[in-house]
């Protein structure tokens, strides 16, 4: 069980990442027409370009993933809320990006729980359940 469960969750890692990546590469591209005039704009252009090297940061430390990857899609959300003019409070699944980025959090976060459990898991602090070690005694 724990070995489907590792499967899984690097299924998942996976798909979060391309999904990441795309919306980096996304970002990357829309930067263009934002320019870097403004402390405002800035802002927009980090919120656009940094999903993928987040994703990088939460996969290296896992103790803080799915907090830091939550707290990151709320940053982007009050970002967007900020562009308008006047600012106003909107849906933060309103656009796809916001959807994609949502998605690729639920993967994530999904994927740490399955990995979690599993006797491979590479998250530090967790104890793992039907660890070969602890049979051998």
């Amino acid at each position: 069980m724990s070995e489907m469960r590792y499967i899984i969750s690097r299924i998942l890692y996976s798909f979060a990442a391309l999904i990441f990546l795309g919306l980096s590469l996304f970002g990357c591209f829309a930067v263009l027409g934002v320019g870097y005039d403004t402390v405002q704009a800035v802002l927009v252009d980090l919120s656009l370009t940094m999903p993928f090297p987040i994703f990088l940061v939460i996969v290296w430390n896992r103790k803080i993933a799915v907090p830091l990857s939550w707290i990151f899609f709320l940053a982007q959300w009050i970002d967007l809320c900020s562009v308008g003019v006047p600012p106003k409070l909107i849906s933060p699944l309103s656009d796809w990006h916001g959807i994609t980025l949502f998605l690729a959090n639920i993967l994530f976060t999904i994927a740490v729980i399955c990995d979690k459990g599993s006797k491979w898991s590479g998250v530090l602090g967790v104890p793992r359940h039907n660890s070969a070690c602890a049979k051998t005694e």
